[in-house]
């Protein structure tokens, strides 16, 4: 048995096909497959009271909200063909109801509480009574702009989910296409329990700290105080469909740039210089590495990435100061890839020493340290890479 097709349907604003669809729940967990929660990479599986009545109302055959499913965007122009004819004629419903009916096609975009209680039942062998229904809808979102816009803007405006989670959805279903663009780059998930064992590979959760660090302009990703966070997401929010795309290219291209960076330093820190205390976060996660090789692994780290970006977003409000960060960061690659194995191009033992001095006592060391690296990465953009890192970290201690 096959999904049946109710209507389509267009988003004015974005351009982007609905199909509303209705299906047994064997179905649906067909379609979205066991590996349905790494679309939410992040996000947690809530514990809430009020789920284990939900189970019951399933059990019971209770009729569920709709659930939205976002077409991945490899498969859009795949399903499209039929998408186009069943709007020319509703009576062709067969191949575009086939194509949606196809495993891994999707990803969740609402639902997916509902979606774990329907698969921890299906798995206790509960049978679901033969006329309960699902009502899904299905984008087909085939420009990555208006995606990124949907996913940012138009459920910010709703307030359905945090702003983090927002990214960490964007990021799950634009990875692919990245990965495209930046040929080499790797990005893996902690809980695949893979291990950076070479540059150019990233977790994907510091990959997300640092977008969203250039979106808010800030390497405190995690703010407690709610206020203040509310106020730098609606900042962010408030730039509209084609501040959000300009930005989300500029964070893709400074990402390739940061990419061949962390390549280079790989190489140079490889062996020869250790240095103690460099970063409480000097090995990522999942890497198992100490001493010098955790060096190597220093452009990797959380710290450092979110205050590489918000300082990009900081010191790029202007024109000008973009070629000045821009001929800052030529310098910067130069210098890499001319600096030879064993030396300290990126002045890592003065910052060290600097950063050693910070007292826990008086001072949050980790907001100490992500506010010296922004500031130094400031004062480098603004010299134009003419001033050696290692003093742009002095001349920004605080």
């Amino acid at each position: 048995m096959t999904i049946t097709i109710l209507g389509s349907a267009v988003d004015v604003r974005t351009g982007t096909p609905v199909v509303y669809a209705q299906m047994t729940m064997p179905e649906y967990l067909a379609i979205v497959g066991k590996r349905f929660e790494d679309f939410h990479l992040q996000r947690r599986r809530e514990k809430h009271k009020a789920y284990g009545r939900l189970e019951a109302d399933i059990r019971d055959g209770a009729l569920l909200p709709s659930i939205t499913l976002a077409v991945k965007l490899e498969r859009v122009a795949d399903i499209m063909p039929s998408y186009d004819d069943y709007r020319k004629d509703p009576g062709r419903a067969g191949p575009l109801a086939a194509a949606l009916n196809t495993p891994g096609t999707v990803d969740i975009l609402d639902g997916l509480q509902r979606t774990y209680i329907m698969r921890d039942l299906a798995e206790k062998g509960e049978t679901f009574k033969p006329d309960q229904r699902i009502l899904v809808e299905f984008w087909l979102e085939r420009d990555l702009h208006n995606l990124i816009y949907r996913i940012i803007v138009l459920n910010a405006g709703q307030k359905p989910m945090s702003i983090r989670h927002q990214l960490e959805l964007l990021f799950a279903s634009l990875q692919e296409s990245i990965l495209k663009r930046l040929p080499g780059l790797e990005i893996y998930l902690e809980r695949e329990n893979t291990r950076r064992t070479k540059p150019k590979k990233f977790a994907f959760d510091v990959v997300v700290n640092a977008y969203q660090a250039m979106i808010t302009g800030s390497p405190e990703v995690q703010k407690t105080n709610l206020v203040a966070n509310e106020l730098i997401e609606n900042s962010a929010l408030d730039l509209g469909e084609q501040g959000v795309s300009e930005q989300f290219d500029r964070f893709v291209e400074m990402l390739k740039r940061y990419v061949e960076f962390d390549d280079h330093t790989a190489r140079i820190y490889e062996e020869g210089l250790m240095i103690a205390d460099v970063d409480d976060d000097a090995n990522p996660r999942g890497t198992g590495q100490k001493g010098s090789a955790g060096i190597a692994n220093w452009f990797a780290t959380s710290n450092v990435m979110a205050s590489f970006f918000a300082a990009v977003a900081q010191f790029g409000n202007t024109d000008q100061r973009r070629r000045r960060a821009g001929e800052a960061l030529e310098a910067l690659g130069r210098i890499l890839q001319d600096a030879p194995k064993a030396s300290d191009p990126l002045g890592l033992e003065e910052f060290a020493k600097l950063r050693s001095g910070f007292n826990p006592r008086k001072v949050n060391v980790g907001v100490a340290t992500r506010r010296l690296l922004t500031n130094g990465f400031k004062e480098f953009f603004r010299e134009g890479g003419d001033v050696p890192l290692a003093e742009c970290w002095t001349i920004a201690v605080e």
